[in-house]
Protein backbone atom coordinates (compact mmCIF):
# COMPACT_ATOMS: atom_id res chain seq x y z
CA UNK A 1 0.00 0.00 0.00
CA UNK A 2 1.33 4.02 -0.65
CA UNK A 3 1.47 5.28 2.73
CA UNK A 4 2.49 8.61 2.00
CA UNK A 5 2.04 11.07 -0.48
CA UNK A 6 5.00 13.93 -0.38
CA UNK A 7 4.77 17.59 -1.83
CA UNK A 8 7.62 20.19 -1.66
CA UNK A 9 6.15 23.42 -1.90
CA UNK A 10 7.52 27.14 -1.64
CA UNK A 11 5.78 30.04 -2.11
CA UNK A 12 2.33 28.92 -2.53
CA UNK A 13 0.14 28.58 0.60
CA UNK A 14 -2.69 29.25 -1.72
CA UNK A 15 -2.33 27.36 -4.56
CA UNK A 16 -2.37 23.61 -4.41
CA UNK A 17 -3.28 22.31 -7.24
CA UNK A 18 -2.26 18.68 -6.93
CA UNK A 19 -3.49 18.14 -3.42
CA UNK A 20 -6.86 20.40 -4.44
CA UNK A 21 -6.94 17.81 -7.50
CA UNK A 22 -6.52 14.82 -5.00
CA UNK A 23 -9.70 12.28 -3.87
CA UNK A 24 -10.17 12.48 -0.35
CA UNK A 25 -9.22 9.17 0.51
CA UNK A 26 -5.70 10.34 -0.71
CA UNK A 27 -5.51 13.58 0.67
CA UNK A 28 -5.34 11.85 4.01
CA UNK A 29 -1.75 10.59 2.88
CA UNK A 30 -0.39 13.76 2.06
CA UNK A 31 2.23 15.71 3.62
CA UNK A 32 3.16 18.76 2.48
CA UNK A 33 7.05 20.13 2.66
CA UNK A 34 7.59 23.31 3.86
CA UNK A 35 10.09 25.97 4.84
CA UNK A 36 9.61 26.15 8.44
CA UNK A 37 9.04 30.30 7.83
CA UNK A 38 6.20 29.83 5.70
CA UNK A 39 4.16 26.77 7.75
CA UNK A 40 2.28 29.18 9.57
CA UNK A 41 0.54 30.04 5.92
CA UNK A 42 -0.50 26.96 5.31
CA UNK A 43 -4.08 25.97 6.16
CA UNK A 44 -4.05 22.65 4.26
CA UNK A 45 -6.46 20.16 6.06
CA UNK A 46 -3.41 17.44 5.50
CA UNK A 47 0.66 16.59 7.59
CA UNK A 48 3.30 18.81 7.51
CA UNK A 49 6.44 18.40 7.32
CA UNK A 50 9.29 20.94 8.16
CA UNK A 51 12.55 20.98 6.16
CA UNK A 52 15.99 21.41 8.52
CA UNK A 53 16.60 25.41 8.64
CA UNK A 54 19.79 24.73 7.14
CA UNK A 55 18.53 23.93 3.66
CA UNK A 56 16.72 27.42 3.36
CA UNK A 57 18.07 29.06 0.91
CA UNK A 58 20.54 26.71 -0.19
CA UNK A 59 21.37 26.94 -3.99
CA UNK A 60 20.05 23.17 -4.37
CA UNK A 61 17.29 23.29 -1.91
CA UNK A 62 14.92 21.53 -4.26
CA UNK A 63 17.44 18.26 -4.83
CA UNK A 64 18.34 18.42 -0.65
CA UNK A 65 14.40 18.40 0.57
CA UNK A 66 13.64 15.37 -2.05
CA UNK A 67 17.15 13.77 -0.25
CA UNK A 68 15.26 14.92 2.83
CA UNK A 69 11.93 13.38 2.04
CA UNK A 70 13.64 9.94 0.87
CA UNK A 71 14.76 9.60 4.19
CA UNK A 72 12.11 10.50 6.04
CA UNK A 73 9.81 8.37 4.30
CA UNK A 74 12.48 5.20 4.41
CA UNK A 75 11.11 1.64 3.84
CA UNK A 76 7.58 1.89 2.64
CA UNK A 77 6.12 3.09 -0.70
CA UNK A 78 5.57 6.62 -0.91
CA UNK A 79 5.11 9.35 -3.40
CA UNK A 80 7.07 12.65 -4.65
CA UNK A 81 4.42 15.14 -6.64
CA UNK A 82 5.23 18.55 -7.82
CA UNK A 83 2.36 20.76 -6.63
CA UNK A 84 1.08 22.28 -9.36
CA UNK A 85 0.13 18.70 -11.35
CA UNK A 86 -3.60 17.77 -12.68
CA UNK A 87 -3.80 14.12 -13.50
CA UNK A 88 -5.10 13.29 -16.70
CA UNK A 89 -6.18 9.41 -18.97
CA UNK A 90 -5.28 8.98 -21.73
CA UNK A 91 -7.63 7.32 -24.72
CA UNK A 92 -6.72 3.30 -24.91
CA UNK A 93 -6.90 3.23 -28.33
CA UNK A 94 -3.44 4.21 -28.61
CA UNK A 95 -2.20 0.75 -27.00
CA UNK A 96 -5.08 -1.56 -27.77
CA UNK A 97 -7.01 0.48 -31.04
CA UNK A 98 -10.52 0.89 -29.12
CA UNK A 99 -11.26 4.13 -28.09
CA UNK A 100 -12.60 4.97 -24.51
CA UNK A 101 -13.04 8.62 -24.96
CA UNK A 102 -14.55 11.13 -26.84
CA UNK A 103 -11.06 12.94 -26.67
CA UNK A 104 -7.22 11.40 -26.87
CA UNK A 105 -7.08 12.06 -22.64
CA UNK A 106 -9.06 14.21 -20.13
CA UNK A 107 -8.44 15.12 -16.78
CA UNK A 108 -8.94 11.95 -14.35
CA UNK A 109 -11.83 11.51 -12.57
CA UNK A 110 -11.65 10.88 -8.27
CA UNK A 111 -12.12 6.97 -9.02
CA UNK A 112 -9.94 6.81 -11.89
CA UNK A 113 -7.10 8.63 -9.89
CA UNK A 114 -7.73 6.01 -7.12
CA UNK A 115 -7.39 2.90 -10.30
CA UNK A 116 -3.89 4.69 -11.17
CA UNK A 117 -2.35 4.59 -7.37
CA UNK A 118 -3.70 0.54 -7.36
CA UNK A 119 -1.73 0.26 -10.33
CA UNK A 120 0.89 1.52 -9.65
CA UNK A 121 0.79 0.01 -6.19
CA UNK A 122 1.00 -3.85 -7.81
CA UNK A 123 3.41 -2.49 -10.46
CA UNK A 124 6.03 -1.99 -7.31
CA UNK A 125 5.59 -4.94 -6.33
CA UNK A 126 7.39 -6.71 -9.64
CA UNK A 127 10.49 -7.78 -8.60
CA UNK A 128 13.18 -5.30 -10.69
CA UNK A 129 10.50 -2.37 -10.43
CA UNK A 130 11.06 0.66 -7.64
CA UNK A 131 9.91 3.55 -9.21
CA UNK A 132 6.65 4.41 -11.22
CA UNK A 133 4.47 7.29 -12.58
CA UNK A 134 2.44 8.84 -15.73
CA UNK A 135 4.22 10.29 -18.43
CA UNK A 136 4.20 14.08 -19.51
CA UNK A 137 0.56 14.79 -21.11
CA UNK A 138 2.23 16.98 -23.86
CA UNK A 139 5.07 14.21 -24.82
CA UNK A 140 4.05 11.74 -27.66
CA UNK A 141 2.10 8.12 -26.41
CA UNK A 142 3.84 5.24 -26.39
CA UNK A 143 1.84 1.72 -28.72
CA UNK A 144 2.00 -0.10 -24.74
CA UNK A 145 0.58 0.29 -21.75
CA UNK A 146 3.53 0.82 -20.26
CA UNK A 147 7.82 1.33 -20.81
CA UNK A 148 9.73 0.34 -18.68
CA UNK A 149 13.39 1.83 -18.14
CA UNK A 150 12.31 5.56 -18.68
CA UNK A 151 12.72 8.62 -17.29
CA UNK A 152 10.34 9.48 -14.37
CA UNK A 153 9.60 13.28 -13.45
CA UNK A 154 7.00 15.10 -11.66
CA UNK A 155 5.04 12.65 -9.99
CA UNK A 156 6.94 9.71 -8.81
CA UNK A 157 5.93 6.78 -7.00
CA UNK A 158 8.76 4.82 -4.71
CA UNK A 159 9.31 1.34 -3.44
CA UNK A 160 11.40 2.48 -0.34
CA UNK A 161 11.90 -0.99 0.14
CA UNK A 162 14.34 -0.65 -2.19
CA UNK A 163 15.47 2.99 -2.48
CA UNK A 164 16.54 2.89 0.97
CA UNK A 165 18.93 0.44 1.10
CA UNK A 166 20.86 2.52 -1.45
CA UNK A 167 19.58 6.40 -0.47
CA UNK A 168 23.03 7.08 1.36
CA UNK A 169 25.26 6.21 -1.62
CA UNK A 170 23.24 8.40 -4.15
CA UNK A 171 24.52 11.20 -5.28
CA UNK A 172 21.96 13.38 -5.83
CA UNK A 173 22.21 16.56 -4.48
CA UNK A 174 25.13 18.73 -6.01
CA UNK A 175 23.56 20.32 -9.31
CA UNK A 176 20.40 22.59 -8.50
CA UNK A 177 18.94 21.68 -11.76
CA UNK A 178 18.02 18.28 -13.57
CA UNK A 179 18.54 16.55 -10.22
CA UNK A 180 15.28 14.69 -11.03
CA UNK A 181 17.11 13.30 -14.22
CA UNK A 182 20.66 12.52 -12.00
CA UNK A 183 18.15 10.48 -9.61
CA UNK A 184 16.99 7.96 -12.15
CA UNK A 185 20.50 7.24 -13.79
CA UNK A 186 21.43 6.21 -10.23
CA UNK A 187 18.48 4.34 -9.26
CA UNK A 188 18.93 2.39 -13.23
CA UNK A 189 22.54 2.00 -12.12
CA UNK A 190 21.59 0.15 -8.98
CA UNK A 191 19.53 -2.11 -10.68
CA UNK A 192 15.82 -0.05 -9.63
CA UNK A 193 14.05 -0.03 -12.46
CA UNK A 194 11.23 2.27 -13.59
CA UNK A 195 7.86 2.31 -14.96
CA UNK A 196 6.52 4.83 -16.89
CA UNK A 197 2.83 4.40 -17.63
CA UNK A 198 1.08 5.74 -21.12
CA UNK A 199 -2.54 5.58 -19.54
CA UNK A 200 -2.00 7.61 -16.67
CA UNK A 201 -0.16 11.14 -17.30
CA UNK A 202 0.00 14.77 -15.87
CA UNK A 203 -0.16 18.48 -16.89
CA UNK A 204 2.63 20.90 -15.12
CA UNK A 205 0.32 23.73 -14.95
CA UNK A 206 3.61 25.59 -13.65
CA UNK A 207 3.79 26.59 -17.61
CA UNK A 208 1.20 28.72 -17.63
CA UNK A 209 1.05 32.51 -17.17
CA UNK A 210 -0.84 32.08 -13.76
CA UNK A 211 2.03 30.75 -12.11
CA UNK A 212 5.01 31.75 -14.37
CA UNK A 213 6.33 33.73 -11.80
CA UNK A 214 6.37 31.33 -8.70
CA UNK A 215 9.08 28.90 -10.03
CA UNK A 216 11.40 29.15 -7.69
CA UNK A 217 13.52 26.53 -9.29
CA UNK A 218 14.39 28.62 -12.07
CA UNK A 219 13.10 32.20 -11.66
CA UNK A 220 15.35 32.60 -8.61
CA UNK A 221 18.43 32.10 -10.56
CA UNK A 222 17.80 34.96 -12.56
CA UNK A 223 17.18 38.61 -12.61
CA UNK A 224 15.94 38.74 -16.20
CA UNK A 225 13.97 35.23 -17.02
CA UNK A 226 15.22 33.25 -20.53
CA UNK A 227 12.85 32.36 -22.87
CA UNK A 228 13.54 28.75 -22.77
CA UNK A 229 14.62 27.51 -19.47
CA UNK A 230 15.90 24.71 -21.05
CA UNK A 231 18.43 26.17 -23.08
CA UNK A 232 20.21 27.64 -20.39
CA UNK A 233 23.91 27.34 -19.51
CA UNK A 234 22.65 26.47 -16.17
CA UNK A 235 20.57 23.59 -17.82
CA UNK A 236 23.62 22.41 -19.67
CA UNK A 237 26.02 22.46 -16.85
CA UNK A 238 24.15 20.14 -14.99
CA UNK A 239 23.30 17.98 -18.12
CA UNK A 240 27.43 17.54 -18.57
CA UNK A 241 27.93 16.72 -14.72
CA UNK A 242 25.22 14.05 -14.97
CA UNK A 243 27.09 12.90 -18.42
CA UNK A 244 30.42 12.68 -16.98
CA UNK A 245 28.58 10.24 -14.46
CA UNK A 246 27.51 8.26 -16.98
CA UNK A 247 29.33 8.73 -20.33
CA UNK A 248 27.49 6.72 -22.28
CA UNK A 249 23.98 7.46 -20.75
CA UNK A 250 23.39 10.89 -22.54
CA UNK A 251 24.38 12.47 -25.90
CA UNK A 252 24.53 16.16 -25.45
CA UNK A 253 24.70 18.39 -29.24
CA UNK A 254 23.84 21.01 -31.10
CA UNK A 255 21.24 21.07 -34.37
CA UNK A 256 20.29 24.60 -35.85
CA UNK A 257 21.51 26.46 -33.62
CA UNK A 258 19.79 25.28 -30.39
CA UNK A 259 21.82 22.21 -27.93
CA UNK A 260 19.68 19.52 -27.83
CA UNK A 261 19.77 16.08 -25.27
CA UNK A 262 19.13 12.40 -26.07
CA UNK A 263 19.02 10.13 -22.72
CA UNK A 264 20.00 6.84 -23.01
CA UNK A 265 18.12 5.58 -20.20
CA UNK A 266 18.38 1.49 -20.81
CA UNK A 267 22.25 1.95 -20.96
CA UNK A 268 22.39 2.74 -16.87
CA UNK A 269 20.52 -0.19 -16.06
CA UNK A 270 22.03 -2.41 -14.15
CA UNK A 271 20.28 -5.27 -13.12
CA UNK A 272 22.74 -7.08 -11.70
CA UNK A 273 23.95 -4.52 -9.43
CA UNK A 274 22.93 -6.36 -6.66
CA UNK A 275 19.61 -5.14 -5.02
CA UNK A 276 18.17 -8.09 -3.01
CA UNK A 277 14.41 -9.07 -4.03
CA UNK A 278 11.98 -7.53 -1.74
CA UNK A 279 10.17 -11.07 0.12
Amino acid sequence: MIERIYIPTVRRANNQITFNNLPDELKKKVIMVVEPTERHLYNYDCQYLEIPPLLMGKWTQLAETRLFIHKHAGAIKYVQADDDLIIKRRNEKYWTGVSNMATSKRNATKEEILSMFVTFDKWMDEEDIGVVGPSDCHAPPSGSLYSDTRGIFGLVFYDGRMISREIDNMDITPIRVASDVLFIYECLSRGINTRLSTEWTFDNRSVTRELSNTRILWEGMYKKQPADYFQTDEHYDALRYIQGKFPFCMKIYERNGRRKNTKYWKRAYNPKAGILPRR
